[in-house]
């Protein structure tokens, strides 16, 4: 991915304040980077929350291309994601490439050249989303592709054994899950790992919270 179009979407000062602070904390350009979003994408943001990747994601496709972002019903009953879902509905009334998406089942557009989840995978299998079905979940994810499309997961490491409560996931688990639906692995990045994290503690524990141990992988639907 060019570079300057991704310093050039960091750099848009309709931007919110703390989500050019997160920038550097979240080492955002390389992530995207490594993404690869392109002019004309397609892209699905999955639970944005408040619209920090969904932003990023509407000025790299540009006016070619589409932001879905998707935020399910059944994580409206939590205060935080209905607030968010306000800013991410300001998104789709200030970008011509934004709109919001509630159902995660098969009614999703197709012809998607990217389905992000950012730190949300786990909540698929607790917590207010979950328990979903993570085999359908998936394939939904790669009927929904274009061939060659691309599925990035980024989410926060689990020991094997780790309790759902700590808002973490073994990557082995999506590993296994993203495959089964037919996925293959197309790479990964460690620009958010932190091997002093130990695991054992919530995400939002003090000293640990912004700076947990955190996976990032890239999986790709076959070419037919």
């Amino acid at each position: 991915m060019s570079g300057a179009r991704i310093d050039a979407a960091m750099k848009d000062k309709s931007r919110p304040r703390r989500d050019r602070a997160r920038d550097i904390r979240d080492r955002t350009a390389d992530v995207l980077d490594f993404i690869g979003v392109t002019p004309g994408d397609r892209v699905i943001d999955f639970l944005p929350f408040r619209g920090y990747f969904t932003r990023l994601f509407a000025s790299l496709v540009g006016e070619r291309g589409h932001v879905f972002a998707l935020i399910p019903e059944s994580a409206r009953k939590i205060d935080r994601i209905t607030k968010g879902r306000l800013e991410v509905d300001q998104i789709t009334r200030e970008s011509g490439n934004v709109s919001v998406l509630e159902s995660p089942d098969g009614e999703l557009p197709g012809s998607i050249d990217l389905c992000f989840i950012g730190q949300n995978y786990h909540d698929l299998h607790h917590g207010f989303i979950g328990p979903v079905d993570m085999r359908a979940f998936n394939e939904v994810v790669y009927r929904v592709l274009k061939p060659e499309g691309a599925y990035v997961i980024v989410d926060h490491v689990a020991c094997p054994d780790a309790a759902t409560k700590l808002h973490r996931i073994d990557p082995a688990i999506v590993l296994l899950e993203v495959g089964a639906a037919g996925f293959e692995f197309a790479g990964k990045h460690d620009v958010l790992r932190n091997r002093d994290d130990p695991h054992t503690s919530s995400i939002f524990a003090r000293g640990i919270r912004y700076r947990t141990d955190r996976f990032i992988f890239k999986f790709r639907k076959s070419a037919p």
